[in-house]
């Protein structure tokens, strides 16, 4: 079977030293895809780049997390540490790690974006489908690259990120200089909307047009387009293909009646990360206290399951999983709840802060939660919609950026306001010879 072969950077957890590794962060594509077989088995290995650790495995989620304070490092590793302050330095591991795997999934979408609609046994219709994939694979991609690395909150920034656009080869630099943020938006934006019109309807654990119009709405709150993300919102809720279950923790079940897009994995087999770093003895990573107390505060009674509280500070969150061997929970992406909150924002944002009001009530409603009567200013909504987001979302890696869109980060983590951002990590800036110009703030 032709292959794509994937290189991954392997790094024991004990040692952080990330100077000691090899700049090397690309996809070997030693065979080409030639026929209807290595084409499937080109996107199958797309899936799989999305369970990597550093993605959609866990630790790109759980880092969101202790940067927001949602999380805390219980245990020796300094990278969690590091991350649990919202203070990350430019050599901090998970950064490293983490940026590598972006471009990996970037790279190995290229790879068939560039050489399917060659192949052809391929119908036009099998062509656009495969491809589909692959332009919202790197629309994903180069969209949590913008928003970690990024000033994804300022259109006129100069900030944005390397859009890596044609497939790397073994040998060649992978050092591109960075796009402004308009323009890394703009070429989102052109993938996702090729993905849109590409793609059809297919089981939870596939790349779908309506996971693509979440994706995309996803992409127009971050700008403030309030009036396409409330239209592509609608546009999924009225699909009639999800719906907000009864029970808020029936939504973790595996291809649940809610979710739109997730990570399948297989226990023991394409595991992810979350039992690996949560159920280890004494764990890596804790759900804060702060947390567990402002679920409480509220009056939480269903969205406070999901967490077992220890009572001795170590509390686990159990979305993923409740056991060190139980690492065959799905992460999931994209679900319906968001495109409510995404709606009610932008029709709160667009009009009278009350239009978000029955959106928001029907998120709050399935959470056994009462309903908010009034909203009286767009900042009332802003904390109201940031800490419905918080309990809603909590671990599945949105507070942080909610925070930064809102402008909330310095005010409820005390963080300068440059840490808006991570630094561009400092090996990739090292390597590229004046090429990759790093973040203020962390020079």
């Amino acid at each position: 079977m032709k292959r794509i072969y994937i290189l991954i950077i392997f790094a024991a957890l004990a040692s952080c030293d990330i100077l000691d590794q090899e700049p090397e962060s690309l996809i070997l594509t030693e065979k080409a895809i030639t026929d209807r077989q290595s084409a499937e088995s080109a996107v199958t290995g797309l899936y799989h780049t999305l369970q990597d650790g550093d993605m959609y495995g866990g630790r790109f989620i759980m880092a969101t997390e202790m940067i927001s304070g949602n999380g805390i490092a219980s245990a020796f590793q300094a990278f969690w540490q590091e991350l649990a302050t919202g203070r990350v330095p430019r050599a901090n591991f998970h950064v490293e790690v983490n940026w590598v795997a972006h471009y990996n999934t970037i790279n190995a979408a290229n790879k068939v974006i560039e050489e399917v609609p060659s192949i052809a046994e391929l119908s036009d219709d099998e062509k656009e489908s495969l491809t589909g994939v692959a332009y919202f694979m790197r629309g994903l991609a180069h969209f949590d690259l913008l928003r970690q690395y990024g000033e994804f909150f300022d259109q006129d920034s100069e900030y944005g990120i390397p859009l890596k656009l044609t497939v790397t080869q073994e040998g060649e630099s992978n050092e591109i200089a960075r796009n402004t943020v308009a323009a890394t938006y703009q070429q989102i934006e052109e993938d996702l909307t090729r993905a849109i019109n590409q793609l059809g309807n297919g089981s939870r654990y596939e790349v779908t047009q309506p996971a693509a119009q979440a994706l995309l709405a996803r992409v127009h709150l971050y700008q403030n387009d309030f009036v396409a993300a409330e239209a592509l919102a609608t546009e999924v809720i009225n699909s009639g293909i999800y719906e907000l279950t009864d029970d808020y923790n029936a939504i973790y079940d595996e291809e649940g009646a809610e979710s739109i897009f997730e990570v399948n994995f297989i226990q023991l087999e394409d595991g992810n990360s979350w039992a690996t770093e949560m159920y280890v003895s004494p764990p890596e990573v804790s759900v804060s206290q702060d947390l567990i107390d402002f679920m409480s505060a509220r009056g939480e009674s269903e969205r406070n399951l999901l967490y077992d509280v220890t009572g001795s500070g170590l509390n686990r969150c159990i979305k993923y999983g409740s056991g060190n061997q139980e690492d065959g929970g799905n992460t999931i992406v994209f679900r319906l709840s968001e495109l409510y909150l995404i709606r009610a924002e932008a029709r709160g944002r667009l009009g009278s802060p009350n239009d978000a009001l029955a959106d928001i009530n029907a998120v709050r409603a399935r959470a056994e939660m009462p309903n908010i009567t009034n909203i009286a200013s767009e900042d009332e909504l802003l904390e109201i919609l940031l800490d419905e987001r918080r309990v809603e979302f909590a671990f599945e890696g949105h507070y942080w950026f909610d925070m930064v869109r809102y402008d909330l980060l310095s005010a409820r983590r005390g963080l300068e306001e440059f840490r808006k951002v991570l630094p561009i990590p400092f090996r990739e800036v090292n390597i590229s010879d004046g090429t990759l110009v790093q973040n203020p703030g962390y020079n």
